[in-house]
């Protein structure tokens, strides 16, 4: 019935000398993709969060750049590119939707028609089948925007994976990705944090919102700013209040309301090559159906001193050399399970530790979560992983929920550390419905 819709919705070009009658038929095909359309926005949360453990890999990112942000310049046509994979079983129908967020993210009072143009459903239709791999994978691939549907609005999206099963729907995946107007002009950048217990292992971002070129009566509740560290939405800072304001110029520039800990680079692993040990691997070794690897023992850098690598902040690269195989990594690279050990003497009774980079999806939860083996003396972890080069840290969480977590307990923490640092203005003006995203940038502690 849906594929119905969409054709009749193609033939209207057909049908312009006929406005009146395209009017009232175009009505009629919203009112019944309404009635088709089932999901409630307000059931869902707006996270980055994989709900089926059979789907793996799952990234959002711009083409050619793995690394980068999911973030899109609304005037430009550039597209992101979403990706994942379907584990060990029969290909399954996946649709997608869109939904629109606030500044904080929850979904925005936006109906569909008003932030994008196309269908509110579609299908994924690209996939392709894994190549000379021992564990058999589709791996599903969705350009944003597409031929099927555009977004016509600045602001937050939550892309929703899911797929149907007679009139029940069930929710898998859900990302988030921004897309932002640079209406106004910025100043900013990293500087040390320079109360006293935050200068040696702090940073913060000091910026200016220049005023010309937008009219802002009421910059408190007009201007939202939103800064990360590294993509990392868990200690994101939102709603920090200005400092200074005169007729030119707002400005963000506090000595302790801005502070992130600057931790340390991250630890990394690099596991392309099945033949050879790459870097940071200590044994690779097939069981069928699956390889396993096993990382070198890592220890606490707490009392270490500044170590400084070339690391790509939490983020992870998929690779492979696997049978001179290089071209298509995406559908040649092999999954394996990897165990990450960290060396401590006794369990610490008062506090977990999880694996933290973009392999976990930054998530704090029993899939990220490391169990301590008394025989070896370590905490330990398995993880079902594609090839390539991976980032990650060690995260300590204290059991009482009201601390924060705290990524230096076994990072250590240094002001050097290189860290990224982006910069979201929202701007929601007085009347208006939605929080328009009117810049964007990313501030870099080394290359300042």
């Amino acid at each position: 019935m849906f594929y119905l819709v969409k054709l009749n919705f193609c033939m209207l070009t057909i049908l312009m000398p006929y406005r009146k009658q395209l009017f009232l038929l175009s009505v009629a095909l919203i009112f019944i993709n309404n009635l088709i359309f089932s999901i409630n926005p307000d059931s869902i949360a707006c996270i980055d969060k994989v709900y089926e453990k059979n789907l793996k890999t799952v990234r959002l990112h711009p083409p050619d750049w793995e690394s980068g942000y999911p973030v899109l310049d609304l005037n430009s046509d550039n597209y992101l590119l979403f990706n994942f994979d379907q584990i060990e079983s029969p290909v399954d129908n996946f649709y997608y939707t869109f939904i629109h967020c606030t500044y904080n993210w929850q979904p925005s009072n936006l109906m569909f028609f008003e932030y994008a143009d196309g269908f509110e459903e579609n299908e994924i239709l690209d996939y392709e089948e894994s190549q000379s791999t021992f564990v058999q994978y589709t791996h599903f691939t969705l350009e944003i925007p597409n031929t099927d549907v555009s977004l016509t609005k600045s602001g937050n999206y939550l892309l929703v994976v899911y797929s149907k099963n007679d009139d029940n729907i069930q929710i898998l995946i859900t990302k988030r990705f921004m897309i932002y107007e640079n209406i106004v002009e910025v100043t900013g950048r990293i500087n040390p944090c320079i109360e006293g217990e935050y200068r040696k292992a702090y940073q913060k971002l000091d910026f200016t919102v220049l005023r010309k070129g937008i009219n802002i009566y009421d910059a408190q509740s007009e201007l939202k700013p939103v800064v990360l560290q590294n993509y990392q939405w868990n200690n994101a800072l939102f709603n920090l209040p200005y400092n200074f304001i005169d007729n030119e110029r707002i400005s963000y520039e506090w000595d302790d309301k801005s502070c992130f800990d600057a931790s340390n680079e991250y630890r990394y692993f690099n596991f392309n090559n099945l033949e050879l040990n790459s870097e940071r691997v200590e044994n690779i070794e097939f069981k069928k159906p699956y390889y396993y690897i096993s990382l070198v023992n890592d220890k606490s850098e707490m009392f270490s001193p500044y170590r400084s690598s070339q690391d790509i902040n939490g983020s992870y690269v998929i690779r492979t050399n696997r049978f001179a195989n290089k071209n298509f990594p995406e559908i040649q690279s092999e999954y394996a399970i990897v165990k990450f050990s960290l060396e401590y003497n006794t369990p610490i009774n008062n506090a977990d530790i999880y694996l933290y980079g973009d392999l976990t999806g930054y998530e704090i939860n029993e899939n990220s979560k490391l169990l301590y083996n008394l025989e070896s003396r370590s905490y330990e972890k398995l993880l079902f992983l594609k090839q390539g080069y991976y980032n990650y840290k060690y995260l300590l969480v204290d059991k009482d929920v009201t601390k924060s977590p705290d990524h230096s307990f076994f990072e250590g923490s240094h002001q050097q550390t290189e860290n990224n640092y982006l910069l979201l203005l929202y701007y929601r003006e007085i009347g208006s419905s939605y929080d328009r995203l009117i810049y964007f940038s990313v501030f870099n502690s080394v290359n300042k």
